[in-house]
Parts: C-alpha cells; sequence; structure tokens
C-alpha cells in the first residue's frame, strides 16, 4: 500500500494535477468511450507507443472518473503486464492487480479532493467513500 501511495504522489507532484483525465492527456493517453458489455467498466490498451484507455460510454461522470483512474493504476503500476493474457492463458491471479489499480485510483482521487497529500487513516470509510464515490463495501475492503 505504501508503495501505491507514494507512487501517486510522485506522479502528482510531477504533473501538477491529481485529476484522472489531466494526468492522461498530459502523459498522451488517449481516453475513449465506446459502447461496451454492460460489465465492462473499461480497459487499457497499447498500440504503436501509445496508451488508450476505452471506458463504457454508460457510465455516469463518477464512475467514468474513478474508471479512468483505475485504469491510468494499471498503466503506471503494471504498464507491461497484459492482465488479460496472464488470466486466460496461466494460472495467475490477476485480482492482485485489480486491487492495486483499485487502490491508486481510491488515492489519486483523494488527492485530487483535497490538492494535497493526504493520510488516508485520518479519514472515515464513509468519508473515503463520498469522497472518492467508490461504494463503502469497496472502501472497507481497500483501505480498513
Amino acid at each position: 500500500m505504501i508503495k501505491i501511495q507514494n507512487r501517486v504522489k510522485e506522479l502528482t507532484e510531477e504533473q501538477g494535477t491529481a485529476e484522472p483525465e489531466n494526468i492522461c492527456e498530459n502523459m498522451g493517453i488517449i481516453v475513449l468511450s465506446f459502447d461496451l458489455p454492460e460489465r465492462v467498466n473499461g480497459f487499457t490498451m497499447k498500440q504503436h507507443g501509445i496508451w488508450f484507455i476505452v471506458l463504457n460510454n454508460m457510465l455516469n461522470d463518477d464512475q467514468r472518473r474513478f474508471t479512468t483512474a483505475h485504469e491510468l493504476g494499471h498503466i503506471i503500476l503494471h504498464g507491461c503486464t497484459n492482465s488479460i493474457n496472464l488470466s486466460c492463458n496461466t494460472g495467475f491471479c490477476v485480482s492482485r492487480y485489480e486491487r492495486e489499480a483499485d487502490l491508486f485510483a481510491a488515492y489519486l482521487l483523494l488527492q485530487a479532493e483535497y490538492d494535497q497529500y493526504v493520510d488516508y487513516e485520518t479519514l472515515t470509510v464513509d468519508q473515503v467513500s463520498q469522497i472518492t464515490h467508490i461504494p463503502q463495501s469497496k472502501v472497507d475492503k481497500l483501505f480498513f
């Protein structure tokens, strides 16, 4: 957790923002929206050296912001890892990558809200949920 928290802090300092879409724009990551199956909020892909985040166009603004931050987490933390390939072709458990991307997104959205480094341990589950728009049940699993 500390490694991810530190990576978010470094990224926001280097980018001058904690807003996921602004970071993507600054880094040349293209964010697109398409009709995707209902169960798919988004995914990342790299084509010809360019990163893309593809979002389900049915997401509301809060879901879009969280999913963008989550997918950005995959790029920053797991850029060279193809989790779909790992999941389909090996016995490797990719749930760790999903949890790490969720943590990255939560830390990033907390930073965006407070516009400074925030120690999540001083916040309640309800406060983290309200700030990040992550359901309380998921916040509880991520942080507490």
